[in-house]
């Protein structure tokens, strides 16, 4: 009888895993932002979302508010 084999598959991600997108501000107006994420996975895309605007805020207020 042969030996039991073990076989081990791996998923390599050729990009980014998050292919959805929303763009929030104008570059004119207090900058853009671009935050990928996941459409079907809702509560993930909007923490993404609440980091994305918080570390705007703080660049904005490195840069005196502008």
């Amino acid at each position: 009888m042969p030996e039991d084999q073990r076989i081990t598959v791996k998923k390599i991600l050729e990009g980014s895993p998050f292919q959805d997108s929303i763009e929030i501000g104008t570059p004119g107006k207090g900058g853009a932002i671009k935050i990928y994420g996941d459409f079907a996975d809702p509560a993930g895309f909007e923490a993404r979302i609440r980091e994305a605007v918080r570390l705007r805020k703080i660049a904005s207020d490195m840069m005196g508010g502008v």
